[in-house]
């Protein structure tokens, strides 16, 4: 364990720096952004990682010093990336401790306000362990960097035991799945499938999801039909020096990109929906028994732009209005809404079983539709991508 006095003493000197991981959207295989992992020079010319220094740093009373002290260097290296690539993302990780007191929320806050950081350009990362044992000066601190416009990504997503109950509490933006889960996935169908479940729920829930540890490209490969929109790991690029991810930036690499995931996502994740509309419609009929006792609750009716579907359609689904499939999804799309809304509409005025029983088979009729259009989207995809 490295010494806490020279430990200090680096940190003085302005010895310790950030390394740049890339992460690249499976929808356009660009860099959409990178991880800032701090880095120990050693005079032989390689770097320590932080896992070598970090934890007598904690043992020590210094992790939340260093962090407040290294949060400028990171602003000045904000400010050179944004200048290079302005859409780009970076994750800064922080602990309870520096989410405890405060201090390092206040410079994340002033440097937002001030304009020496885009809000949309920075990412806090907090582990899962850190998420549930967060005390309410930690919760106080998130959700006052989320009211700042930082996005909040939960680390390691998938170690602990209580990660659902922690983002039915927390206000996360962005779901990180632990490398154990994809180190595993080619050889384990049950990590697979919990990948793809956990992408699905964080789609439900409006989480942006980012997958680590890809390290060779059969695993990206199987990724790119999953679902989730960011990767990283060394078969993309290991940590680099700001130099270094600089020239990567502007040199504009291309990874294999597919926007099959997200339209099949999107697809589930609406099916979901509508389900659940289904469901209780018929709890509601059954328990009042008849109809107009009450009333479905009008939440699970979302507006044609509001569902998973619609949010996809009218956001990052865009990027394939030059296939003819996807214009031809709007149409059958609002009308199983409209249809939808109508249904909850006469259901509250009073409605007989029979005529509830036509409607149920007409509302089938419509989602089929809409799943024949999307299942031509999704083929016509994948021949161009054979292509």
């Amino acid at each position: 364990m490295v010494p806490t006095e020279r430990l200090a003493q680096a940190l003085e000197r302005g010895e310790l720096v950030f390394h740049y991981q890339p992460k690249v959207s499976f929808l356009t295989g660009r860099i959409a952004g990178a991880e800032a992992l701090l880095r120990w020079p050693r005079d032989d010319g390689s770097c320590a990682p932080a896992s070598d220094f970090m934890p007598g740093a904690a043992a020590g009373g210094l992790a939340s010093t260093i962090t407040r002290r290294m949060f400028p260097r990171l602003v000045e290296d904000l400010q050179r990336i944004r200048a290079c690539s302005p859409g780009t993302r970076v994750a800064f990780n922080v602990s309870g401790l520096d989410l405890d007191d405060g201090a390092l929320v206040g410079m994340i806050r002033e440097a937002v306000s001030s304009g020496g950081v885009d809000a949309g350009c920075l990412e806090i990362e907090v582990t899962e362990g850190t998420a549930v044992s967060a005390s309410p000066a930690v919760v106080r601190s998130l959700t006052g960097l989320l009211a700042a416009g930082v996005s909040l990504s939960m680390d390691d997503y998938g170690v602990g035991f209580s990660s659902l109950e922690t983002l039915n509490r927390l206000p996360f933006s962005a779901l990180k799945m632990d490398q154990s889960f994809v180190l595993r996935m080619l050889r384990s169908p049950k990590s697979a499938t919990l990948i793809k479940t956990s992408i699905a729920m964080a789609q439900l829930l409006g989480l942006r999801t980012v997958v680590e540890g890809i390290e060779n490209e059969d695993v990206y490969r199987t990724l790119l039909h999953y679902g989730c929109d960011e990767g990283q790991g060394y078969w993309i690029s290991p940590p680099l020096s700001l130099e270094g991810y600089l020239a990567l930036l502007e040199a504009g690499p291309r990874w294999a990109c597919s926007p099959v995931g997200m339209l099949r996502m999107a697809q589930l994740t609406h099916n979901w929906q509508l389900k659940l509309l289904i469901d209780t419609i018929l709890d509601y009929v059954q328990d009042a028994g008849q109809a107009g006792a009450g009333g479905v609750p009008a939440a699970l009716h979302l507006g044609h732009h509001d569902c998973a579907l619609g949010q996809w359609f009218y956001g990052a689904g865009r990027a394939l209005a030059r296939y003819p499939g996807f214009a031809s999804l709007e149409a059958p799309h609002r009308e199983l809404h409209d249809f939808c809304g109508a249904l909850v509409a006469e259901i509250a005025a009073g409605l007989d079983r029979a005529t509830l029983r036509t409607r149920l088979a007409e509302l089938s009729e419509r989602a089929a539709e809409l799943g024949s259009a999307l299942q031509r989207l999704e083929t016509q995809l994948l021949l161009a991508e054979l292509g």
